[in-house]
């Protein structure tokens, strides 16, 4: 209790008595017998308790029974009374004012509670509907600071958010950035009553996102704890905000990207149709020498190969931007597996194809075309980056859920971290260009074909066994 709580109490305690005193005089005048005399000072009780308090009232009650005594009971002007009756009317009015003066100072507090409650639900509300308002453009965490200090009317403000590991600060706040911080780490809420200071971990369902320091408030637990909830939803919908505008940027880079890969392609065909016809005709011609026919049928073999290639990167290009529609249909998977690996003989160089005893008898029921293109995207990647000469093996696995096809090449490694990475489109890992050229396209659209058949597509790699990409297809009915 301050000094100035116990002269505010000692004034009050003397206004009361002077009152009381005033009121015995006044009544002693006008001749009022007891029973007058003691409704007035019950009725001054009650006042001074729902006014000010239980301690107050309970005093004042106490020099009215004194007041009572010396001039309304016999002798008078003695604190003495020779009849019972006045010693029943004394104790049941004392009685009755200790009564009251606690109900009335019941009632009073939970008045006040009740607007001290209602004061702190409008800050609240006023909270949250301005964190609405919160431009998500500029940094929500230094933004939701100053909210707080200004509507909640604390004396300052630390937050801590772990997404960016970033620390905002708003007023005045004497705690240190790694106590705000601490709070985060180990997770526990702490109250200080003497600072008026309250350290809450924000959470993000059961997951802790950050922490929120309040100095210098008036708050209670409840609102404490409704702040801490407001904020952590807060930043939350900035995360979902941000993620959103990068998705959106990202999407449209990506259909900029498959435009321009698009127009390329377009672009290689007339020349390339030209190529193919002269070689074409030369050679229909007859008229060229050997050495001459060896070149000019190299270049038409080249064309007819580059050709293909820009089939190829137009199908590429328009795969994520359509909803793909399967044309399933049974298919040997030995015997697919077996013509692609012929078809991409060229790009494999020097890499001999080892298909393994399990691919026999394998039969799915997909899309032809899209499967040819995921093996295609997945055997080059296998020459790309395995060891030069190095075999690539493929391999089938069937269970009753899924067929699982998998392809492996010797020498290369890919870190944990870049797994989920290489397939999301135009995505290329450090330093992978000086390995291989590549656009960045390729697994992305094997991940596209493969969910498209409601399957999956994955990755497993060791520095000292190699890489295995791993397409999954579900053994489906027909109608599906």
């Amino acid at each position: 209790m301050t000094k100035r709580t116990i002269r505010e109490g000692t004034t009050r305690i003397a206004v009361g008595i002077a009152v009381g005193l005033s009121i015995t005089w006044l009544a002693y005048r006008f001749h009022f017998n007891l029973a007058s005399a003691t409704s007035i000072h019950l009725f001054l009780v009650t006042a001074i308790a729902l006014r000010w308090g239980l301690l107050e009232a309970s005093i004042v009650s106490l020099v009215s029974v004194a007041c009572l005594d010396y001039f309304f009971t016999q002798p008078l002007f003695q604190f003495y009374m020779t009849d019972s009756h006045d010693w029943v009317a004394l104790v049941t009015f004392e009685s009755v004012a200790l009564l009251v003066s606690r109900l009335s100072n019941q009632v009073s507090r939970h008045a006040r509670e009740v607007e001290i409650h209602q004061l702190q639900l409008q800050k609240l509300y006023e909270l949250s509907q301005n964190i609405l308002l919160l431009d998500q453009q500029k940094l929500v965490d230094q933004q939701l600071a100053d909210l707080i200090l200004a509507t909640l009317q604390a004396k300052g403000v630390a937050l801590w958010n772990d997404y960016d590991l970033h620390l905002s600060k708003s007023g005045t706040c004497e705690v240190t950035d790694d106590e705000v911080r601490s709070t985060y780490f180990s997770e526990r809420n702490e109250d200080d009553p003497l600072t008026a200071t309250s350290r809450r971990v924000l959470r993000s369902g059961t997951r802790a996102i950050g922490s929120l320091v309040i100095c210098g408030h008036s708050l209670d637990d409840a609102s404490i704890i409704a702040t801490a909830s407001l904020t952590a939803v807060a930043i939350e919908r900035a995360r979902s905000f941000s993620a959103e505008s990068s998705a959106e940027a990202a999407r449209q880079s990506e259909q900029l990207r498959s435009a321009v890969l698009d127009g390329l392609a377009h672009a290689f065909k007339t020349p390339l149709t030209t190529i193919r016809s002269s070689s074409s005709g030369l050679l229909e011609m007859d008229t060229l020498s050997g050495a001459e026919k060896r070149l000019v049928a190299l270049i038409d073999q080249q064309a007819d190969h580059l050709n293909d290639l820009t089939t190829r990167l137009l199908r590429t290009a328009r795969i994520d931007t359509v909803d793909l529609k399967l044309k399933r249909e049974a298919i040997d998977l030995t015997q697919l597996l077996q013509s692609s690996a012929e078809a991409s003989t060229q790009d494999l160089g020097a890499h001999p194809i080892r298909l393994l005893a399990g691919t026999k008898h394998s039969t799915v029921w997909a899309d032809r075309q899209l499967l040819e293109m995921a093996l295609f995207q997945l055997l080059d990647n296998a020459a790309k980056y395995g060891s030069s000469e190095s075999s690539i093996t493929i391999d089938v696995q069937e269970d009753p859920a899924e067929t699982l096809i998998s392809i492996k090449n010797e020498g290369s490694f890919i870190p944990p971290h870049e797994r989920e990475n290489i397939f999301k489109r135009f995505y290329r890992s450090p330093g992978s260009d000086r390995k291989a050229p590549g656009t960045g396209i390729g697994l992305s659209v094997v991940k596209r074909i493969a969910e498209a058949h409601q399957g999956r597509a994955w990755v497993n790699s060791g520095e000292h066994t190699g890489t295995t990409f791993f397409l999954s297809l579900p053994r489906t009915a027909k109608e599906m």
